[in-house]
């Protein structure tokens, strides 16, 4: 493999501006975004946590405007810096700036609530196209030598999408993403791309997380995925992107002046506004695991596994068609991956208590973080209840070493850990063997009361070292069987079979006293049409 290879086929993924922030009503902004129906990163900030003292990487093809009051704190210190590694020197650059103030901005004096996904962080931003829009793998190597190991960024996101390569996780650009993410323990926030008809290189990476865009269905709301949002599976059938974020309608820092803003994003989806809350949510949940004293929650693997885990799956695709993600086979979905980031969710996995792999757990929810050796077995035991749905995600990095130049696969048999569950009775419930994917998630209706195993083998003769999420998501209440995620007149239904009956068990005795009448209706009525969001669709 030659040392320096270079490409003129760069795009940056970002649609046009739709025009100052000051002459636009204020109907949307970053604020919007990063609410309760976006990545919900503002309610991470009110526990306190905004990723400070963490340090995020840009890769892009042009550098930020650090001088904007977006990235300056309140004495004047600018927490935005630049390199460039092509020798065409520092180039501020709109589309940059906007990237890395969904990262980190700290607000402006007539835009206070548009902060960014991580305002406490840092963000280093390194050029890696020259005037001519090329770009080489010594351009590339350089500016993560210089974010990873000279600035110690442990987050890396990434602004440009590489074109005319097949994105099939065997180019040398995705070998060297996924090395640094190997080998530096880096979580990569990478975009599906845009306008192409699937995931384009980074996007195809196996180490990182990728990220498709979002658009609104309502203001505020993020439930649909973008038009140009790069679809998967990757053209090797792997399950990309991960997840879907925000990207329609944000107000973001600009570079035409120091007090610029633009509102941005389109229908389309553009996946630079996006993949910045992905790498803001990633440096939010590094801030709190520097803060525990646990070993193995600031690991890149177990990041993107509570990610992953967290996401809202009940996501509509382009054509706005409800997605499923309740019924079987529907977990992972082209278009919107595992579903919608939720900062919140996933800050609370991460601060749930680590489960212990040979041990069981009564925990609703828990992550681990261990290494198992080759042809090894690690075994969890989960309590579960019937008609809980167990939400599970288990990732490992793809091993890449580097000869020289040369960045190498791993040897077949490669990247496979065997992911099996078995219900209380010892039944296979889940199975997933042979998959090229690094990353296998599930979603189970439980069927009984009682320990669920969960078994993790190591197919290959390789150590490997992974993370692991959990969660159990309780039953909506009064929603009977058969579970359909809203209460409404089949569940009505319940309660008139069994109206004025009395004794001991009747799942219509709602309040308790062994006969079912008004009362049992009264208290069903404060639960009625009561849904689960995450899984209802009308």
């Amino acid at each position: 493999m030659p040392g320096n290879i270079r490409t003129s086929i760069i795009c940056a993924m970002a649609g046009g501006a739709l025009g100052l922030g000051l002459a636009l009503p204020k109907a949307y902004g970053l604020a919007e975004s990063t609410g309760p129906d976006g990545s919900n990163a503002r309610a991470v900030h009110a526990l306190g946590q905004t990723g400070e003292g963490v340090n995020v990487g840009l890769i892009s093809a042009r550098n930020v405007r650090t001088t904007h009051e977006a990235f300056e704190d309140p004495c004047g210190v600018s927490h935005a810096f630049n390199y460039d590694f092509t020798g065409d020197g520092i180039e501020f650059s709109g589309h940059d700036t906007r990237m890395a103030g969904a990262v980190i901005s700290r607000g402006g004096d007539s835009y206070p609530n548009d902060i960014g996904v991580a305002p406490g962080a840092d963000i280093h931003c390194g050029r890696i196209a020259d005037n001519s829009n090329s770009m080489t793998t010594v351009f590339l190597t350089d500016a993560l030598d210089e974010l990873v190991i000279g600035q110690g960024c442990r987050v890396i996101v990434t602004g440009v999408q590489l074109l005319g390569v097949t994105a099939d996780g065997d180019s040398i650009w995705t070998k060297i993403y996924d090395y640094y993410a190997y080998e530096y323990d880096v979580v990569f926030a990478n975009a599906s791309g845009n306008y192409e008809p699937e995931v384009t290189i980074f996007g195809d990476a196996y180490n990182g997380i990728t990220t498709g865009g979002l658009r609104v269905t309502e203001p505020d709301v993020y439930l649909r995925v973008g038009s140009g949002s790069n679809p998967g599976p990757t053209v090797d059938g792997r399950r990309k992107p991960d997840i879907v974020a925000p990207s329609q309608n944000q107000t973001l820092p600009s570079s035409e002046s120091d007090t610029t803003w633009l509102t941005v994003g389109s229908s389309v989806g553009q996946t630079s506004y996006s993949v910045p809350h992905t790498a803001g949510v990633a440096a939010l949940l590094l801030g709190t695991a520097d803060e525990t004293g646990d070993t193995g929650d600031n690991q890149s693997e177990v990041i993107k596994a509570v990610i992953v885990n967290s996401a809202f799956p009940n996501i509509n695709d382009k054509d706005n068609n409800p997605t499923n993600p309740a019924e079987p086979n529907n977990t992972w979905h082209g278009d919107r991956g595992y579903g919608r980031i939720d900062a919140l969710r996933a800050y609370e996995l991460l601060s749930a208590e680590k489960v212990a792999e040979g041990t069981g757990t009564t925990q609703a929810k828990g992550w681990a973080y261990d290494s198992m050796t080759g042809y090894g077995q690690h075994i969890y035991s989960i309590q579960g209840a019937r008609n809980e749905r167990l939400v599970l995600t288990v990732t490992w990095h793809r091993s890449i070493t580097k000869t020289g130049p040369n960045y190498n696969d791993e040897s077949s048999p490669k990247f496979n850990l065997d992911l099996t569950i078995k219900d209380p009775c010892d039944a296979v419930i889940y199975a997933e063997t042979g998959t090229s994917d690094n990353l296998e998630k599930v979603d189970l209706l439980l069927e009984k009361d009682g320990m669920y195993e969960v078994a993790l083998e190591n197919t290959t003769s390789k150590s490997r070292d992974y993370g692991l999420a959990f969660e159990l998501l309780e039953p909506l209440v009064y929603d009977f069987e058969p579970i359909d995620y809203i209460v409404d007149t089949g569940d009505l239904l319940v309660i008139a079979a069994q109206w004025l009956l009395a004794g001991s068990g009747l799942e219509a005795d709602l309040t308790g006293d062994e006969v079912v009448n008004l009362e049992d209706f009264a208290e069903f009525a404060l639960y009625r049409l009561d849904t689960n969001p995450a899984y209802y669709n009308e």
